[in-house]
């Protein structure tokens, strides 16, 4: 099951530049990486509307043609970047989960919630893509559908250990990682727009204890699940 989208269509322009430009030009027979590296480097600074075959080709130093033989159009490169992004979020959640226990589950949800969260606050514009309604048809982008496949069964594998099958209220392993997922992309979502709750909900927190709310959050669902569930072995 590949990772979630969504709908809404928010902004698509960061703030301001975050990212750093790529050293140089590569050689022409990393052609295809070197699109993809500039054509992310224009998302992330100008936007993903600026970003075009003939904008990444010049950047690349190569013909506005060349651009079309490994991507197609412009939407085949958005889809190879936005399958980079996924690929970079993997990364980011593997690094974060080397850092904690291997055996703590709690730690591991909120190492791979937390990671979420910062990669779309610190890579905005890509995020959007990722998630956003670029792609009607994902299926026709395999490149992008495995990237996100695998950024999901990473938060599932995660997510499933923690409730025994038992326990389950009738809830599928894809239930409970989508619920984890959609709590962890809504915070993701307000978080990266700055944006906080309509009403005054208690004392004004950070970020950070924002993020350690929903983690503790979908920890009692969990735990809930648990103690309800009659322990009979079936799911």
């Amino acid at each position: 099951m590949p990772e979630p989208h969504d709908t809404a269509v928010p902004p698509t322009r960061p703030r301001r530049a975050r990212e750093v430009k790529p050293e140089g030009q590569w050689h022409h027979g990393n052609l295809r990486e070197s699109l993809i590296q500039w054509g992310t480097h224009l998302i992330d600074t100008q936007g993903i509307e600026a970003m075009s075959l003939r904008a990444a080709a010049k950047l690349a130093g190569v013909s506005q043609g060349a651009p079309a033989h490994h991507f197609g159009d412009k939407k085949g490169l958005l889809a190879a970047i936005a399958a980079q992004g996924f690929r970079d979020l993997v990364a980011l959640r593997h690094k974060r989960l080397a850092a904690v226990d291997p055996h703590d589950g709690p730690a591991r949800l909120r190492a791979v919630m937390l990671a979420y969260v910062d990669f779309a606050q610190a890579h905005p514009a890509r995020f959007h893509l990722m998630c956003g309604p670029f792609f009607d048809r994902r299926d026709d982008y395999p490149e992008l559908t495995e990237a996100g496949t695998a950024s999901y069964a990473l938060l599932r594998s995660v997510v499933v250990p923690l409730l025994p099958a038992g326990r389950r209220a009738g809830l599928s392993d894809d239930d409970l990682a989508f619920a984890v997922w959609a709590t962890t992309h809504g915070l993701a979502t307000l978080r990266m727009h700055r944006r906080a709750a309509p009403v005054r909900t208690g004392p004004r927190r950070s970020a950070d204890q924002l993020c350690d709310v929903m983690v503790r959050f979908c920890l009692l669902a969990i735990n809930g699940l648990a103690a309800q569930a009659p322990a009979d072995g079936s799911a």
